[in-house]
């Protein structure tokens, strides 16, 4: 009871230490509080950099998109563009956008801005991480203040979503800004819902901007994100009262629910959580040793320890439960067979000795292969222990490799692991999405070098074929035919493991606000508290 009361007392006192005289001054009457289990860098609000480098509020509450795209229901919400149209053949994108939009400095806000946005990516490709100037996109222009078109040389229509996810900056300001690599943009100037206000290690604020193109909105005046080492200790702050919001992979969300009449969660399952194997990595650059790992590892009991039964086993054809039945013809069954896993893997050449640890084809022992988590991520730690106690029994030793979000994220981009648990780099309202993302060579990258999404470094011809066939076509037998061909050819071979359906964790405490997403009320899909489907949040939460 003491921690508990000295936990609440603690955080007043952080926050005014953390946001300093600014907190007086400012004096919101109503704050929505996040808590979010990562550590947070330097005070850099540039929105091209990856996320692990820009602060959290950055693409959640001051820059915009031109629309929302809901990845469990493929719902778009207008945001800075209000309508889009697709030509005939496919090659042309044409945006509306919204007028009576002012950035925070006052200037008003035009489809040029758009197009500097776009165009800005082509000039600087380091930034283009989602790769919309690398799928047949020619040209961006603004032809007139409120409209944006997109020429295409070849059809790409899944590129929307990327299209509609990019953020959007001012031109009159980012024009002057020649390496947006090392730009930290500590004053930033955007049309969202919030403007920054105060940074420190410990708790970051944004205030509500009082000239926000959307009447009403946003109904809080703050929002503070305060950060902890561990998912046990953000569910604490939640259980306490001292956080409303929470994006945290705990094991069991119905007994979360069940600790406070103010608990309550929205899990929807938009992703995959998968075994990445690293590819250009002797033995799993054999796909027989894959093969055989995979057939080791018991995705039902990695499942039921990781969520306590909340969340199930994910299919071994990667394609997430709402999507099945548009893109498999059938079922995939789980390879898992302990038994048969042993025998693949010494026909493969790889014996056991007398100890019964497992050798490589040269004869000599295998090493302990490190399988790389988040630290303190609670879920992908136990998913670890599962994995490791399941290939213990096949003679394989492993330990688990807990890093901080820079190394951990740095480790599966540049390919210094062996095995990593991480969920699918790109999802959408199809399974192209998170197959483009995971083995489009354009988002691979060689050893050492930073791979966008392509962790697994895997790529095959007829892949990237189906891909581009899925993309160049409107046809759904034509694009159903191409994810055969993907989903036989990635089981096949088997890159990666898919472990788990995964959930967008929300987790909520409603004792101060009403209007969280649910399933019943689903305007985003329980989003992350750092993308711009949080930003629906900001904008529905409103205090009680």
């Amino acid at each position: 009871m003491n921690s508990t009361v000295k936990t609440l007392v603690s955080l007043p006192l952080i926050l005014t230490a953390a946001l300093g005289s600014a907190a007086h001054a400012q004096n919101p009457k109503s704050t929505f509080t996040i808590v979010r289990s990562t550590q947070w860098g330097a005070e850099n609000y540039n929105p091209f950099i990856p996320g692990d480098q820009h602060l959290l509020p950055t693409n959640s509450a001051i820059y915009e998109s031109l629309f929302f795209v809901n990845a469990i229901n493929g719902k778009v919400t207008p945001v800075l563009g209000t309508k889009y149209t697709w030509s005939k053949d496919n090659k042309t994108l044409t945006v509306s956008t919204r007028g009576g939009v002012k950035w925070t400095d006052g200037q008003a806000f035009t489809a040029n801005d758009a197009a500097f946005s776009f165009n800005y990516l082509k000039s600087n490709p380091a930034l283009d991480t989602t790769g919309i100037w690398k799928s047949g996109l020619s040209s961006v222009k603004a032809t007139n203040a409120s409209t944006l078109v997109f020429n295409f040389a070849t059809p790409n229509t899944p590129i929307f979503l990327y299209i509609a996810n990019a953020p959007i900056v001012p031109q009159h300001l980012w024009k002057d800004v020649k390496d947006p690599s090392t730009f930290t943009n500590t004053k930033p100037v955007g049309t969202g819902p919030f403007v920054a206000d105060s940074y420190s290690q410990q708790a970051l604020r944004v205030l509500k901007n009082p000239n926000y193109w959307m009447e009403g909105k946003p109904a809080v005046d703050a929002l503070v994100w305060i950060a902890t080492s561990t998912n046990d200790a953000a569910q604490l702050k939640l259980l306490s009262g001292e956080a409303d919001f929470g994006y945290v992979g705990i094991s069991d969300p119905k007994t979360y629910a069940a600790k406070s009449p103010n608990a309550s969660y929205w899990w929807p399952t938009n992703n995959i959580n998968f075994l990445y194997f690293n590819t250009v990595k002797a033995p799993f650059n054999d796909a027989n040793f894959r093969k055989a790992v995979a057939s080791a590892i018991d995705t039902k009991e990695v499942a039921q320890k990781a969520y306590a039964g909340a969340v199930p086993a994910a299919s071994p054809a990667a394609v997430f439960p709402g999507q099945q039945k548009e893109w498999l013809s059938k079922a995939a069954a789980s390879t898992f067979d302990v038994t048969a896993a042993d025998k693949a893997l010494t026909a493969a050449g790889y014996k056991k000795d007398g100890s019964g640890n497992r050798l490589g084809k040269d004869g000599k022992a295998l090493p302990s292969f490190k399988i790389l988590v988040g630290a303190g991520w609670t879920d992908f730690i136990t998913m670890a222990q599962v994995i490791g106690n399941n290939l213990k029994k096949v003679g394989i030793n492993t330990s688990i490799d807990q890093q901080a979000w820079g190394s951990y994220s740095g480790g599966l981009q540049t390919g210094s692991y062996d095995m990593g648990i991480s969920w699918g780099w790109g999802n959408g309202s199809t399974p192209f999405y998170t197959f483009n993302a995971a083995f489009n060579p354009d988002f691979a990258a060689p050893v050492g070098k930073t791979a966008p999404s392509n962790l697994s470094r895997y790529t095959n011809p007829a892949i990237t074929a189906a891909l581009k066939t899925f993309r160049t076509t409107s046809d759904a037998a034509t694009q159903q035919k191409a994810m055969s061909t993907i989903v036989n050819t990635v089981m096949k071979d088997t890159p990666w493991v898919p472990l788990t359906d995964r959930v967008n964790f929300g987790l909520f405490n409603t004792s101060k606000f009403t209007g969280f997403p649910s399933a019943q009320n689903p305007y985003n899909d329980a989003s992350p508290d750092d993308t711009n489907g949080a930003r629906l949040m900001y904008l529905n939460v409103k205090p009680k």
